[in-house]
């Protein structure tokens, strides 16, 4: 591509961007379908699904150690060497 045909690219992606920007109309709302509202609920996790999110994770091995031996509680360590998608 020449540089003029460059700048001209260039200028009509602008003016397509700000176009309508001076509007004072809200912004429209997606209409899903059913279709999508039934793809959406099957990928989503559900409320027994999330349960895990009410464990208190330790972000350090140590302070899951000290929680441990103040509680008198057994203590489940996960440790992990590597890339976490096993890109390695």
């Amino acid at each position: 591509m020449s540089k003029p045909e460059i700048l001209v690219v260039v200028f009509l992606f602008t003016v397509g961007i700000g176009s309508g920007a001076d509007q004072d109309q809200p912004p429209r709302t997606l209409q899903l379908s059913a279709a999508h509202a039934k793809c959406r609920e099957h990928v989503l996790p559900n409320l027994s699904e999330q349960s895990y999110r009410k464990i208190p994770w330790r972000a350090s091995v140590l302070h899951g150690v000290v929680d441990a031996q103040k509680n008198d509680m057994p203590l489940m360590i996960v440790l992990m060497n590597g890339h976490p998608l096993g890109c390695t």
